[in-house]
């Protein structure tokens, strides 16, 4: 009993296939597909029920006016800042230019 079970064993390790041909196979042309963790003969299935969710027209419709209107009142409010940002500058820049020409004017008058 112990010869035979020493046999099987030393039979069971010498039948250990690689874990690369496991995967792959033993070189007949077989499409296998590597997709997720695991490797599998099968097509991965796309439209699946689950994973799709239908919704009725006027749902669709009171989402999408939603989302429009968020966005049209971030655009207003970002435009009402360029524009105050816009009249700043020019109030700067019209005190540059003034005081540009004080100086100027101090400069002629000094020399």
């Amino acid at each position: 009993m112990r010869r035979l079970e020493a046999l099987e064993a030393d039979e069971s390790s010498e039948c250990q296939k690689d874990p690369f041909d496991e995967v792959m196979g033993d070189g007949r042309a077989v499409r296998k597909r590597l997709v997720g963790i695991g490797v599998s003969r099968k097509k991965p299935q796309e439209n699946v029920a689950g994973n799709s969710l239908i919704l009725p027209k006027e749902v669709m419709e009171s989402i999408t006016s939603a989302v429009v209107a968020d966005v049209q009142k971030g655009l207003s409010a970002e435009r009402e800042e360029i524009a105050k940002e816009k009249e700043a500058h020019a109030a700067r820049v019209a005190e540059m230019e003034r005081a540009t020409k004080e100086q100027e004017m101090q400069d002629d008058l000094a020399t």
